[in-house]
């Protein structure tokens, strides 16, 4: 079975550059540790433009990559210093997809894939 989830938490505006450093390295500890898997189908990170500091993640594991997401020794220290920087509460709601498109292959563990879209 497919689990979907949207994580949402808003930082200070001002903290928008270190966030994408934390973002980068929560990245890199999942291509360490979870990506290679082969349970992790859709991992993303967006800032939200007319919101300053709010920031979503879009994910979707199988059952067995939900169970172990973020738990590991590089992930689950990068998801705490994310944490910590949240100024309210983050909200994570667990969904079940109805219709996908364009997801569901399972992610390697290539730098490649998470490079941010449009950048110079």
């Amino acid at each position: 079975m497919t689990v979907g989830a949207i994580f949402t938490f808003r930082i200070r505006p001002e903290d928008d550059a270190a966030m994408e450093q934390i973002m980068r390295d929560i990245f890199d500890a999942m291509a360490a540790e979870e990506f290679p898997t082969g349970q992790v189908d859709t991992y993303t990170a967006y800032r939200d433009p007319a919101d300053p500091g709010r920031w979503y993640m879009f994910e979707q594991f199988s059952d067995k990559g939900a169970a172990v997401h973020a738990k590991g020794p590089l992930v689950y220290p990068a998801g705490q210093r994310l944490a910590a920087m949240c100024i309210e509460p983050y909200q994570r709601t667990v969904l079940s997809p109805v219709l996908t498109s364009g997801c569901g292959e399972p992610i390697g563990a290539i730098r490649d894939q998470f490079e941010p879209k449009g950048s110079a």
